[in-house]
């Protein structure tokens, strides 16, 4: 036993231990250079076999002590060091294992308690029924691997799906280029806009929720593509609406092949059996301007600029909450909602009253034909027929707009490009394989994309993987000091409310730079901003158990310095050392 410990804690282990953690410390210097912190701290320092290293420093440094032992009192500074050493060492190993790091991005007025994991994971969802599967993965760890070919398996009830990963992009640039040439309707114009002289060209897609419209300036511009002359005509105004004036909710069950319309009725709580269905659905509240908030959900205005309803619907599997839009119909598949009751929901309300003010409404015909629909600020309208090529000009906000392109059949092609091996704008290429069939796509970090069609497609993300935290964190206040006659930031500060359900407490507390907010083993810097009409704040957060045991063991080290310049008497004449 002896003799291992000797070899353990020899000088001819300990030289080429300290080399090869050294050569490791240089190549991640450069390392991270090139790919970020996040990849070098995943690949390298974070990794099973660098902590391996260190652990077996850890051993070579304990052997040496041990193989001195019994200690004498001029062994003091020796073992002193010597533990130190292995407690910052077992220090760091604890944190990097266990430990967790991340960021809170709060914008001010709203609660974040989602962290933000520096590690990338894919995840894939089914809306219905409600499940998901979330993949982590390493691509950028190996930016300079750009065809990867990872293989993710996809459990479905009745089958197993196959999700390849064949490209990876760490530094993206994306082109996009819209055709005409689309198999399915999919209306879309170029649109340039006009105020002084600033000058947008934009491309609108009627039928994509993310891209049928946007602010701009002081106004909202749109562009609709009602699918008959009916919808046409309340749209323009001609006709009143037939939709009840609450709208009307309409349930699909496709296991069940039954789909019911039922208007959603004045008074709401009472539960109203579906037809041909073992299910009941109970409306809870109806919104004209729905608005997500850190108070929940509010009706900002009696104005219909956002029309939704709140309902359960219940059945064999228990019951569930659903918030339908009548403007953002695929609102749950693109937030990922899980289901246990496999039901499609779309939302039906007067599209005439939800055109809001201040607002340039592009509308397509049935026939192909365009008007325009220019609101004021009180919402009173003025249609038009609008002409590819021509020039109008909005009558209250002085806009000017003209549509270059009109495309029935639009199809949107993303082109991806790399320009080097640095971690910079990710992007991946999947392709989901169902049996003979494969759906592909690009999708870049933080986006998601639908693969797939029929009545239950499968949504791919490709985002930071997120860890909740015991207790939620709100942004009362953000306040941003600058250097005089300069807008770079001086100095910044957060007014936080910590909420802890839990444990039934609630605290109040600013957070600035060099003055964390401590809390359940988790600390809270202040460590960025993002500038815009919004202030948000950008918090670090970190829980590490490994800290105390980097703290004592520095503090032993320190010790084991100070004790080496303690001056000790000589040996007495027995040869035995003396006392001070």
């Amino acid at each position: 036993m002896k003799r291992w410990i000797r070899v353990l804690g020899s000088l001819p282990i300990a030289v080429p231990l300290l080399i090869a953690i050294a050569i490791v410390l240089a190549w991640g210097t450069i390392y991270e250079a090139q790919s970020g912190t996040a990849a070098v701290q995943r690949f390298v320092y974070q990794s099973w076999w660098f902590q391996t290293l260190l652990g077996f420093l850890a051993v070579n440094l304990a052997a040496a002590a041990w193989e001195r032992y019994p200690w004498k009192r001029r062994h003091l500074p020796f073992v002193l060091a010597h533990v130190g050493i292995i407690l910052v060492l077992l220090g760091g190993i604890l944190g990097g294992r266990v430990g967790i790091d991340g960021q809170l991005v709060i914008p001010e007025g709203q609660a974040e308690r989602l962290l933000q994991v520096p590690r990338n994971v894919l995840v894939v969802h089914q809306p219905n029924p409600g499940v998901q599967w979330v993949f982590p993965t390493q691509f950028e760890t190996t930016a300079w691997k750009h065809q990867p070919h990872a293989l993710f398996q996809v459990p479905l009830k009745d089958r197993t799906l196959q999700l390849v990963v064949d490209r990876y992009y760490p530094d993206a640039v994306t082109d996009e280029q819209i055709t005409g040439d689309g198999a399915d309707d999919n209306p879309a114009v170029r649109l340039l806009l006009y105020h002084g002289a600033e000058e947008e060209d934009v491309w609108l897609l009627a039928r994509d929720p993310e891209r049928f419209g946007l602010r701009w300036g002081e106004g909202h511009v749109l562009f609709l593509a009602p699918r008959d002359e009916a919808e046409l005509a309340v749209l323009l105004g001609t006709e009143q609406p037939a939709t009840p004036q609450r709208g009307v909710v309409t349930m699909e069950f496709p296991d069940l092949k039954v789909s019911q319309e039922i208007p959603v009725p004045d008074d709401m709580g009472k539960p109203l059996a579906i037809e041909g269905t073992p299910y009941t659905i109970t409306f809870k509240d109806s919104f004209t301007d729905l608005a997500i908030t850190e108070q929940g959900i509010v009706n900002r205005s009696a104005e219909l600029r956002n029309p939704a309803v709140a309902f359960t619907l219940s059945g064999p599997e228990g019951t569930e909450p659903f918030l339908a839009f009548a403007l953002h119909p695929d609102f749950e598949v693109l937030h990922g909602h899980q289901r246990a009751i496999h039901a499609h929901v779309t939302y039906r309300h007067g599209v005439s009253a939800a055109l809001p003010p201040s607002a340039i409404v592009l509308v397509r015909h049935p026939a192909g034909a365009l008007s325009a629909i220019l609101t004021d600020d009180t919402g009173r309208r003025q249609v038009l027929a609008c002409a590819v090529g021509q020039r109008y000009t909005h009558p209250t906000l002085a806009y000017q707009f003209e549509v270059r392109e009109a495309l029935p059949r639009a199809k949107v092609v993303m082109n991806f490009r790399n320009r080097s091996n640095e971690v910079r704008a990710e992007a991946l290429h999947v392709a989901l394989q169902d049996g003979t069939a494969t759906a592909q796509a690009w999708v870049g970090l933080r986006q998601a994309v639908v693969l797939g069609g029929g009545e239950d497609p499968i949504t791919v993300e490709y985002r930071q993987d997120q860890r909740e935290l015991p207790f939620s964190v709100t942004l009362l206040d953000f306040r941003k000091t600058e250097y005089p006659g300069t807008e770079m930031a001086a100095a910044f500060e957060s007014d936080v409310e910590v909420n802890d359900m839990e444990r039934g407490l609630v605290m109040m507390r600013t957070i600035r730079m060099n003055h964390p907010l401590k809390y359940r083993g988790f600390s809270l810097f202040q460590s960025g901003y993002l500038p815009g009409p919004e202030e948000t704040t950008v918090l670090s957060v970190r829980k590490d158990p490994g800290t105390p045991l980097v703290y004592a063991g520095f503090m032993i080290v320190i010790l084991g310095v100070i004790s080496m310049f303690v001056r000790q008497q000589p040996p007495d004449a027995a040869g035995q050392e003396g006392t001070p």
